[in-house]
């Protein structure tokens, strides 16, 4: 049986956010703004790493990863402006790969004397993060907690992450999630006994599925393009029996961005309008679909900056949709009141 939670207009906010981003006036004016869309809920992203994809231990950065008290004001804020939050704490590498690139073997010792130990090391790191920043979630009264995304490479050590999700638990009473690609496995996962992704609230998937296959499309056919994945989607639901969302959702502005939502290497010149019809289709398809938790657009502010978005005059041609014409449509959308 599918469990109800409240239906989570989301985005996401601070992904890459230096030292120092959360306690400006800028931050707030961004925060500001997404209340203007009928945005409800904000991921709050903390980036925190780890040196290598195959390194043992996370930690904060001086230059990267927000202080704590700033994170609580910035909290306290997006709370003032009638909003909910999902702290995420989420990983990121020194050496240039990311957190999807993480993998390791399971503990054991092949050569004697020589123990294997990347896997113990990594979730007692995993297991003392998870603590920090839950007990600073149940502090700063965030409605709910991510404890990462994507870190798909991993999600079959269910032991281990059973104990992350049991450490989460002893400092966090809200609502409880995380969020993986597809590349996950999920009919593999939610087919396997006891799995950890149960022991969540809910779960999180990202899309970034295109919509089209040829240039023009209208938003009828983005639409009948999306049936099977809404089927796709349908299933997975029914498989986890508990609420399940798009934790990361986005499409640059670019021309021919509906034929690869995901690629921030898209060739095309600036098309606020393509963005903007990748949005409607996706609420068209899943608005009324009774499992769908809703979804945290990927994102608001682009802190991991790629100069490349902006070498067309017309506009930028990032994932943010601030000032474009996609703005107006999840405004439209989110303000919406036959979803609670």
């Amino acid at each position: 049986m599918t469990t109800t939670s409240p239906f989570h207009r989301g985005m996401t906010f601070g992904f890459y956010a230096p030292n120092g981003y959360y306690s400006s006036a800028n931050a707030q004016a961004q925060v500001d703004k997404m209340a203007t869309l009928n945005i409800e809920w904000v991921c709050l992203v903390v980036t925190v790493l780890q040196e290598s994809y195959a390194s043992g231990r996370q930690f904060r950065d001086f230059a990267i990863t927000p202080a704590d008290d700033e994170i609580r004001d910035i909290i306290d804020y997006i709370h003032q402006q009638g909003m909910k939050v999902q702290l995420r704490p989420m990983l990121e590498c020194w050496d240039g790969t990311q957190r999807i690139h993480i993998r390791f073997p399971a503990d054991t010792q092949i050569i004697p004397g020589k123990p294997v130990t990347h896997c113990s090391r990594w979730f007692e790191s995993m297991t003392q993060r998870t603590l920090h920043y839950a007990r600073l979630a149940t502090r700063a009264g965030c409605e709910a907690y991510g404890l990462d995304s994507e870190l798909d490479n991993i999600v079959d050590f269910n032991t281990q992450w059973k104990e992350v999700v049991s450490a989460a638990r002893s400092a966090f009473n809200g609502h409880l999630t995380s969020s993986h690609t597809p590349g996950a496995n999920f009919e593999k996962q939610l087919t396997t006994p006891h799995h950890w992704w149960f022991d969540l609230d809910s779960l999180g998937t990202s899309f970034y599925h295109p919509v089209s296959n040829r240039a023009g499309s209208s938003i009828e056919e983005m639409v009948t393009n999306l049936q099977e994945m809404k089927q796709h989607h349908r299933r997975i639901a029914g498989l986890y029996g508990k609420p399940y969302y798009f934790g990361e959702i986005g499409c640059c502005s670019t021309a021919g961005a509906t034929r690869k939502p995901y690629g921030w290497d898209n060739p095309g010149g600036y098309d606020g309008g393509e963005q903007a019809q990748f949005l409607e289709a996706i609420f068209r398809t899943f608005w009324e679909e009774p499992w769908w938790m809703g979804m945290y657009w990927w994102k608001w502010d682009e802190q991991n900056d790629r100069p490349w978005f902006r070498d067309d005059p017309a506009g930028d041609k990032g994932f943010i949709l601030d000032g474009k014409p996609a703005a107006k449509i999840m405004q439209e959308w989110y303000g919406r009141k036959d979803r609670s």
